[in-house]
């Protein structure tokens, strides 16, 4: 940044201010839709109390572009539009359409009183749009303080910082370019697998877990190799009805949508009858089942929106079952009785949704012996099944994995790729919804 920026920085900063959730989670979504120009796009909100003075009169907000207006190519980045905020969201809906349709090339819109969106066909140059629009509102502010500014220094510097990486930022076309994702349970074992394997597909992933700081590292290193803003990781408690409005709230903020929605996290308590306590079951029955519908519930509110101002778009709703969904489990009715009831609100949620275009599936794997849910030396399913005596005559954990291999036609437990295969597919394909995949060696063949 030049000398006047640097100047600047140092006098003005933000802070953030409240705003209304719902709005944000019902205009994205709908932005996103109408500006897209490829097959996806990315709708970044922000709002801070500098911006916030901003966005309350029209004439105060078409004045922050006034330095760049006679550059052409920083005009061309931010083509700005400003629209009155109406209570009834059809009516919001109505006048958002019509301004777009006015004018096709728009980029930058603030809803009055509720804040600001930018678009990209990529999250770097929706990101990059964005910074370059606060940092004009850092440039206005400065300016009303009696500050004399060198702007033509500033149109050289914000168009080294902005210009070429928003005009050169190109999709690299992948199957999930720039598709929206989130995985949770995603700082282990299968989450973090599909996580990493949507990214390597071109899908921006929001990576949720309980255990934050894992899911922070996973997506850390995510962006350090696939580029900076694409990964975000959340903490959530599947369970927790706010931790998961809270999540499809941050994604939509960051993003501007969702296309696929992956409900991995699950949790294990192996045990005979006698030795359940009913908390562990009733553990196994908020995590695997109920937490299914609270972030089916909620992630399918943008995907309805985005339905609603664009036909033909589909989104996915996958729920990473398992086996013991598909036959009960010997000593682990907890669990398997979760499964089962996830099945039965998959093919539910499935009837009622697909007149959104949102397919609801689920993918049963076989046993991950390498993940944390087998090895875990202290709550793995090897240790919890030797204490258990759930195999016969098994006097270590070599004896209980020999176990099950035995099971398997296969003989190898199931892998982090023979789980993203079937979930490629089920992205993949428009026809159908309401499916169980079985990705078990042969040790479940469905009748």
């Amino acid at each position: 940044m030049s000398a006047v920026m640097d100047r600047i920085d140092d006098k003005i900063s933000f802070k953030p201010v409240p705003y209304s959730r719902e709005d944000v989670i019902r205009i994205a979504p709908a932005l996103r839709m109408l500006l897209r120009k490829n097959e996806t796009s990315i709708v970044v909100f922000k709002t801070n109390d500098l911006v916030s003075q901003y966005i309350e009169d029209e004439k105060e907000f078409y004045s922050i572009f006034s330095p760049i207006k006679n550059n052409q190519i920083l005009n061309k980045i931010l083509i700005p539009a400003y629209i009155v905020k109406y209570k009834d969201i059809d009516k919001q809906y109505r006048v958002i359409k019509e301004e777009l349709n006015r004018r096709m090339d728009i980029n930058i819109i603030t809803i009055q009183d509720t804040g600001v969106f930018s678009w990209g066909g990529t999250k770097v140059a929706a990101d990059k749009r964005m910074a370059l629009f606060l940092d004009l509102v850092k440039v206005k502010k400065y300016s009303s303080l009696n500050n004399k500014i060198n702007f033509s220094e500033i149109e050289n510097t914000l168009f080294q910082s902005y210009g070429k990486v928003v005009l050169e930022s190109q999709r690299v076309e992948k199957n999930l370019s720039e598709k929206i994702a989130i995985v949770t349970g995603a700082a282990q074992g299968f989450g973090k697998g599909i996580a990493e394997s949507l990214a390597k597909e071109g899908a921006n992933v929001i990576l949720a877990d309980l255990n934050e700081d894992m899911a922070r590292e996973n997506a850390s290193k995510l962006n350090r190799e696939y580029g900076q803003g694409k990964f975000l990781a959340l903490e959530v408690d599947v369970a927790n009805e706010d931790y998961v409005k809270n999540m499809i709230w941050e994604t939509v903020a960051e993003y501007g949508g969702i296309d696929i929605f992956i409900s991995n996290a699950g949790v294990l308590k192996a045990g005979s009858l006698e030795s359940m306590d009913l908390e562990s079951f009733e553990l196994s029955t908020k995590v695997n089942y109920t937490a299914f519908f609270l972030c089916t519930k909620y992630a399918s509110e943008p995907m309805k929106i985005q339905y609603r101002f664009c036909k033909d778009y589909f989104s996915d709703i996958i729920q990473i079952n398992s086996k013991s969904g598909l036959e009960g489990s010997k000593k682990n009715f907890a669990y398997a009785g979760s499964k089962f009831g996830g099945i039965g609100l998959t093919q539910s949620f499935a009837l009622e949704l697909m007149e959104y275009n949102i397919k609801v599936n689920a993918v049963c794997p076989g046993n991950f012996f390498e993940g944390p849910l087998w090895s875990d030396p202290e709550e793995g399913l090897f240790i919890q099944y030797l204490r258990s005596n759930k195999v016969p005559g098994a006097r270590t954990i070599k004896d209980v994995r020999k176990f099950y291999e035995s099971k398997i036609p296969m003989k190898r437990g199931c892998q982090i790729e023979d789980i993203a295969k079937a979930i490629f597919y089920i992205i993949d394909q428009k026809y159908e919804t309401g499916q169980v995949i079985p990705v078990t060696g042969g040790q479940i063949m469905l009748k």
